[in-house]
């Protein structure tokens, strides 16, 4: 069974509160969402072919002081409602105001920003909240330059950890390729958690199935138009994501080694698998709410049928009863000394013989 959360709480996904925009000049940095840490967490990540390190930093100013041009460096900031440390980052990176503005923003749509001297990725990240049992999401940016890659998270998460853990462990070629291959890695793990989510929601879907030909169930209905609510909600961002990684793979960036375009070419495939299972749970939806209500209405159409039958049955009962139940004193048959036998005997006939034609013509 489905736990449903409030009506608001659900809506809150699709479109936030941009009131505090209101007549504010384009390019102001202005948080949109709710905050999810109380103090940014800064992280610095640098290595080599031969070397490792992982620091975690008090302001966003000794993160820059430590970053080493000549080492791919990744920068992680949990905690994006800061515009002065989403601002001092950003400058650094060349990246421009609307662009930064885009970034303070977890109402924004998905989308790929080319700049100057690097490249902006806006993304969502799904989990599955397991109390109110629906999909949640934070936005996470990504800020490509030389031998940098910048990622912006709403709160700590550990959807990273397992790329983390390979560059420490120095597993693959992640540590001999260059930060576009990091991005990409990055953005990998995103859409493989964007299936796991899909799976998690697709088969509570199909265990929905067996309810589908039994009694009438409130539940049943409730869950449908849950589950088309999370399925829309997965739509909104997987369908703009698919659409950021057509781009990615098309992009002629200077940042974007040739040597990294097949496994662009390998996450647009993988995306557009996720898209398209989220579209067949959205017909699958739509399909079970039709076979149901179809379900209902035929259960409907049975009782009305033998209601029917038993009516028209009844009906020239009714009729004959009516005749001797009339107040002449001339009606022959009152005088017949069976004649209440008599008609007892013929309404008994007429209902067999009903009866009998009924089943013949397979109406019951």
């Amino acid at each position: 069974m489905v736990i449903l959360g409030k009506s608001s709480q659900r809506m809150a996904r699709f479109l936030k509160n941009r009131q505090n925009t209101l007549g504010k000049s384009p390019g102001t940095l202005t948080f949109i969402g709710r905050k999810k840490m109380e103090q940014p967490r800064f992280r610095l990540i640098s290595y080599a072919n031969n070397s490792f390190t992982d620091e975690e930093y008090s302001s966003y100013q000794q993160v820059i002081e430590a970053i080493d041009p000549s080492r791919v460096c990744w920068i992680n900031i949990d905690g994006i409602h800061d515009p002065d440390v989403v601002a001092g980052i950003c400058n650094y990176a060349g990246v421009s105001p609307l662009t930064q503005e885009d970034i303070v923003n977890t109402d924004r749509r998905p989308k790929v920003t080319e700049e100057k001297d690097s490249l902006v990725v806006i993304l969502k990240v799904l989990s599955f909240n397991k109390d109110r049992k629906n999909i949640a999401s934070d936005q996470i940016t990504f800020i490509l330059a030389q031998n940098l890659l910048i990622t912006f998270q709403e709160k700590v998460g550990d959807y990273f950890n397992p790329i983390r853990e390979r560059l420490e462990q120095n597993i693959g070629k992640l540590r001999s390729s260059s930060a576009d291959y990091l991005l990409y890695r990055l953005i990998d793990a995103m859409a493989d958690n964007y299936l796991i989510t899909i799976g998690i929601l697709g088969e509570m879907i199909e265990k929905n199935e067996d309810l589908l030909l039994k009694k009438t169930n409130p539940q049943f209905i409730r869950d449908i138009y849950f589950y088309k609510t999370e399925i829309s909600f997965l739509r909104k961002i997987i369908r703009p994501a698919k659409e950021v990684s057509k781009i990615l793979k098309n992009s002629d960036t200077n940042l974007i080694a040739n040597s990294t375009q097949p496994y662009l070419d390998h996450l647009d495939d993988l995306l557009t698998y996720a898209l398209e299972t989220v579209e067949t749970y959205y017909a699958m939806t739509s399909d079970q709410l039709t076979i149901y209500n179809t379900n209902i209405n035929n259960r409907s159409n049975e009782v009305m049928k033998v209601l029917t039958i038993y009516a028209s049955i009844f009906i020239p009962l009714t009729f004959i009863v009516g005749v001797y139940g009339t107040n002449f004193d001339f009606v022959p048959e009152y005088h017949f000394r069976y004649g209440y036998y008599a008609m007892w005997a013929g309404m008994l006939i007429l209902s067999f013989a009903m009866l009998i034609y009924f089943r013949r013509k397979k109406w019951l």
